[in-house]
């Protein structure tokens, strides 16, 4: 991979490309493609785009045709290429990488990102925490490494901000073993919350399932083996959620990386993240659509269902 200029290198499990027109570019609101078929999506499109672009919406959704541009200049904490600071009039911005070492010592690591956006939250506030997978651990790895990164985050502005902190999982034909079981790990920082007199602690933890229907009626359409149809109704590895994004009261965060330590040190992904009012309020609202849809599950009646 080299900075001056585009290209391309190739990690163990992803795919980074590095654009500095891009980096430099605008950056519109959100666009979201939000559909029930194949899957959902949560991106970021960047400028220049044509003055008019439809996007599939599904019924409750906002409505985010036309969206409206506004200047980011990227200015990650700790980012040595501006000494000065972000131009004036611009909207606090920045990327995040992972794994760490293509953040060149320049730029936050991706798993950073994720957890100041968490701890942005002002007291009695809300984060909302949308993702395809989530595990407390690696998954791909020889040797298990235990990854409390997200959770610990969480469980800090629970206790010491008296946050409320909503985090909705997708759950699929492909969802990884010991996902409930971390997330029940999650859920009992609730517990924390009110072990102690002393705590006064207010804040707490919601987990939902996310299931687009049909997801159990995923695979090829012909068998391997025999050439004979399955009857899978749907296309392999689609009817998913497969949005990866947080945001506060304050702050968003958009990002490639599912909720486990592979995906933040042993795989290519990016974030871009923002303070923007517009971004922050139509994300918050995305997620409530999808927090309040009937797709939307409680954690303890999805397994053992």
């Amino acid at each position: 991979m080299t900075r001056n200029g585009r290209s391309t290198e190739l990690y163990p499990a992803g795919l980074i490309s590095w654009s500095p027109k891009i980096v430099a570019s605008k950056f519109p609101s959100l666009r979201f493609f939000s559909t029930l078929v194949p899957l959902t999506e949560t991106v970021v499109v960047m400028s220049p785009l044509p003055a008019y672009v439809s996007t599939p919406r599904v019924q409750g959704y906002p409505y985010l045709a036309d969206p409206n541009f506004f200047s980011a200049e990227l200015n990650t904490p700790g980012w040595q290429g501006h000494p000065g600071g972000q131009a004036a009039g611009a909207s606090p911005a920045y990327m995040s990488m992972a794994p760490p070492e293509i953040a060149y010592h320049d730029y936050q690591t991706d798993e950073q990102g994720w957890v100041d956006t968490i701890l942005s939250v002002p007291v009695n506030g809300t984060v909302r925490i949308n993702t395809m997978d989530w595990l407390g651990q690696s998954e791909y790895t020889n040797t298990i490494v235990f990854w409390p990164a997200l959770s610990s985050a969480i469980a800090k502005v629970v206790l010491a901000k008296h946050a409320t902190v909503k985090v909705i999982v997708a759950h699929w034909v492909y969802t990884i073993t010991g996902t409930e079981q971390y997330l029940l790990f999650l859920n009992y920082t609730n517990a924390l919350c009110s072990s102690s007199i002393y705590n006064e602690c207010s804040g707490k933890v919601e987990v939902k399932f996310y299931e687009v229907p049909g997801w159990q009626s995923v695979g090829p359409a012909l068998n391997a083996t025999t050439g004979k149809p399955t009857g899978a109704k749907f296309p392999d590895f689609t009817r998913v959620n497969h949005a990866k994004y947080v945001v506060s009261d304050v702050r968003a965060n958009i990002g490639t990386s599912n909720l486990l330590w592979d995906y933040f040190y042993n795989t290519a992904g990016v974030s871009f993240g923002t303070y923007d009012p517009s971004i922050v309020k139509q994300l918050q609202a995305v997620f409530e659509s999808d927090w309040n849809s009937p797709y939307a599950v409680p954690l303890t009646s999805t397994f053992n269902a």
